[in-house]
Formats: C-alpha cells, sequence, structure tokens
C-alpha cells in the first residue's frame, strides 16, 4: 500500500503546478492535499461498507 505522505505529497505538487507553481505556498498546498486525499478515503471506505452491507443482503 502507498505511504499516505507520499499521495499527499504528490497531489500537493499537482496543486501546485496547477496554480502557476507559486512561492510561499506549500503549507497550504500540503493542507489542501491532505483535505483530499483524506476526502478520497473516507469515500472509498464507504463505497466498500455499502458493498458488503448490499452481499450481506443477498445472503
Amino acid at each position: 500500500m502507498e505511504d499516505q505522505d507520499d499521495r499527499i505529497r504528490r497531489r500537493a505538487h499537482e496543486i501546485w503546478k496547477q496554480e502557476g507553481s507559486p512561492e510561499g505556498r506549500e503549507y497550504s498546498h500540503w493542507l489542501r492535499a491532505r483535505a483530499e486525499i483524506r476526502d478520497e478515503d473516507a469515500n472509498t471506505i464507504t463505497q466498500d461498507l455499502y458493498r458488503v452491507a448490499q452481499l450481506n443482503r443477498s445472503f
């Protein structure tokens, strides 16, 4: 499994590039990236739980 800090780092770099590579925004890019990664992970967990619930209903 990929390290969460690596995922955040890559996403923060993408955000930095999308914003035109501004200087001095590292922390805000990191926070935004961390929030996005957490949202993605939460959505994945929710979808997985939904699938399990659907499978349990079929038994």
